[in-house]
């Protein structure tokens, strides 16, 4: 999504009410509700992308935790199975064991 389109609805539905209320009033003429309008738009774009960013983070983050708790728990099941085939092998050579050469 682009920040700049959702910082401009996010100040259409949060500051065009308002500045139009004033222009009807007469406490504000069009340049200067256009002007501000402009710059609510611009800090709500700056804080969407602020935001979506961190949602980027997170999504990086947790990919990173969820590719590490996968090779752990691959790495225990190869430590497991090494282990079960140490013993046995243990047990077989205990169980039939070799004559002197």
């Amino acid at each position: 999504m682009n920040a700049l389109a959702i910082g401009g609805a996010i100040a259409a539905v949060m500051a065009g009410p308002p500045l139009y209320g004033m222009v009807e009033a007469g406490m504000l003429d069009g340049t200067g509700a256009i002007a501000r309008g402009l710059l609510v738009t611009v800090v709500c774009a700056i804080g969407a992308s602020k935001v979506m960013d961190l949602l980027k983070q997170y999504e990086t983050e947790s990919a990173r935790n969820t590719r590490r708790e996968n090779m752990m728990k691959a790495l225990a099941e190869a430590e497991e199975a090494a282990q079960r085939h140490a013993d046995a092998t243990a047990a077989a050579n205990q169980n039939n064991p070799r004559p002197p050469s």
